[in-house]
């Protein structure tokens, strides 16, 4: 699924969603305590974004919650 716009110089990177609506997906992540941001808000629908800005714990503590969140989408 090709992205509408791509981002030039950011602090994020762009993941496709497991499931089509990426808005769905991130309120599952959101019920396991990961934030993103849906790709439909910026005109990218079906991916959202990752912030790199989150430090090394951040990151680990969300594998676990990414994990979950995938089985959760597609039950």
């Amino acid at each position: 699924m090709p992205l509408a716009t791509w981002p030039e110089g950011t602090f994020y990177v762009m993941a496709a969603s497991p499931i089509a609506d990426d808005q769905e997906f991130a309120r599952i992540l959101n019920r396991h305590k990961v934030l993103v941001l849906p790709g439909t808000i910026v005109e990218t629908p079906g991916w959202f974004r990752i912030s790199l800005t989150a430090n090394d714990d951040m990151v680990e503590r969300a594998i676990p919650a990414f994990e979950a969140a995938m089985a959760e989408a597609r039950a």
